[in-house]
């Protein structure tokens, strides 16, 4: 089975491969919600520049270079957190970037000297009510609490077709997991990150399981050798 070439393009573990897969098979998405957008999704954007953009960020520096960013794109701006409770969070902001004076922020428990407040949302709170073309695509990166995320999206995980999480090694499977559990199989792992030549962290890519029966082939009775590929890199 290793042996046989595919006649495709090779296959390999790059978020914009791997969405545009999903393109070119139908998979709809009729909104992205991105939490976490930091400057922008360059893969989202390329892919779904035709989809309006629901973007959640609440860095307030970023907004500027955010809006200029998605200058030709259909997308709102919400200068707030996503979590699991609404009210207010404790963000904090750093950088571990020596040209940036901001690379990432957190939400962080309690108060302190460097910490502001800004307003917190769930995603099912916040969506309620508005009218949004659907189904979604939500992608979630906000540097460690994206299941507090996945907690306050039940009624959104519904409405969904595709979800992409960031996922550290530390909770990789606990985040796979949780998206599963809302009716997804997991249809990638998607760029890979190394640090000192160790898995550091990858984006977990996946679709409803309905979905990804209709458009996809699974291995599964007669196998079909042209389907199968290792990717070499």
């Amino acid at each position: 089975m290793s042996d046989t070439v595919s006649t495709r393009p090779a296959r390999g573990p790059l978020k914009d491969q791997t969405l545009r897969i999903l393109r070119d098979r139908d998979v709809p998405v009729g909104t992205v919600l991105d939490v976490g957008v930091c400057h922008g999704t360059p893969e989202l954007m390329r892919v779904w520049p035709d989809r309006p953009h629901q973007l959640f960020e609440p860095v307030a520096e970023f907004a500027d270079r955010i809006r200029h960013t998605y200058r030709n794109i259909d997308h709102e701006l919400h200068g707030v957190a996503v979590g699991d409770t609404e009210g207010s969070a404790a963000l904090k902001v750093a950088s571990v970037l020596p040209d940036m004076e901001i690379s990432h922020s957190s939400m962080v428990e309690g108060a302190g000297e460097g910490l502001r407040q800004v307003p917190r949302v769930t995603l099912d709170g916040f969506l309620e009510g508005r009218a949004l073309a659907e189904p979604f695509l939500l992608k979630i990166d906000i540097d460690g609490h994206e299941l507090k995320v996945l907690r306050g999206a039940a009624r959104t995980l519904a409405r969904c077709s595709i979800v992409i999480v960031e996922c550290q090694k530390s909770e990789l499977v606990q985040r796979i997991a949780a998206v599963q559990a809302a009716g997804f199989d997991l249809f990638d792992l998607s760029e890979p990150c190394y640090y000192d030549q160790v898995l550091w962290q990858c984006d977990a890519v996946l679709v409803r399981k309905g979905l990804l029966a209709e458009k996809f082939k699974s291995l599964s009775g007669k196998v079909e050798p042209g389907m199968y590929e290792t990717f070499r890199g």
